[in-house]
């Protein structure tokens, strides 16, 4: 049965959660319901103030998420594709509203509303095998919701270059235009994830938060008022969280 499972690793730093779309058999494509389910668990997700990080992945390894469910989409009138679409921009919305970051581990296709689920993440690790498609032109449709973030992360030209072709492009494309920070063997992927995770969960509690939210109002704020914002987030460090134990610590080790 398809689902969305969250799996929550308790560890001494901290929690790490890890989010599988399990729909092996369809590509892990995203059914209505598996939509409304992934909103789901990412604003339970929010409410843990232990969480530290949190990994998205795709079950099996073809397929990350390898778009909507077109057996679903072909039904469709456009009532009912106006509830899929806002369903898909909500979970899209709970994954960027978690006050921790968000890794996807990019294991195969990633398609459509795959590809916006993982721009929606905030950092993007690739198999060398992971295909990446904007292929809603195909059938008569635009590119919507969080493919609005695509000019940010890979420019207006080569945002067109995907949305108005329709076809796919390969990880090492991916990687040089932007779209993932890393990429790695198939059989590396999971190594990669971790080393991540690591490096990650190693670090200060409350200045990743801060620094997610931060990073969260730059997009919508101006420059100016983004750089005063960070003088109120480091003076909140210092009061809620600890800095000068983490600076003695790095000191008695030099």
């Amino acid at each position: 049965m398809a689902r969305i499972a969250v799996e929550i690793e308790t560890r001494p730093e901290g929690n790490l959660a890890r989010v599988t779309i399990e729909n092996i058999a369809k590509a892990n494509c995203l059914t209505s319901a598996l939509v409304s389910e992934l909103e789901t668990a990412f604003r339970g997700l929010a409410d843990d103030g232990d969480l530290r990080l949190a990994v998205l992945t795709g079950e099996g390894p073809r397929s990350f998420i390898a778009g909507a469910n077109l057996q679903e989409l072909r039904a469709f009138d456009a009532d009912s594709a106006r509830t899929y679409i806002t369903g898909l921009q909500r979970a899209n919305q709970a994954i960027r509203d978690l006050p921790v970051p968000v890794l996807a581990r990019i294991n195969g296709a990633c398609m459509g509303a795959g590809l916006e689920v993982a721009v929606s993440c905030d950092i993007r690790i690739a198999a060398d095998n992971a295909r990446f498609a904007m292929p809603e032109v195909l059938f008569d449709l635009p590119s919507v919701v969080e493919a609005a973030l695509f000019p940010r992360l890979i420019g207006w030209g080569r945002t067109c270059w995907l949305l108005y072709r329709g076809d796919a492009i390969d990880a090492a494309t991916a990687l040089d235009w932007g779209l993932v920070e890393k990429t790695v063997p198939a059989s590396g992927l999971d190594a990669a994830v971790a080393q991540t995770v690591d490096r990650i969960m190693a670090n200060g509690p409350t200045g990743m938060r801060l620094q997610k939210r931060l990073m969260r109002d730059w997009e919508s704020r101006s420059l100016d008022d983004g750089i005063k914002a960070g003088i109120d987030a480091l003076t909140q460090a210092y009061r809620d969280g600890d800095p000068p134990a983490r600076m003695a610590a790095f000191l008695d080790k030099s």
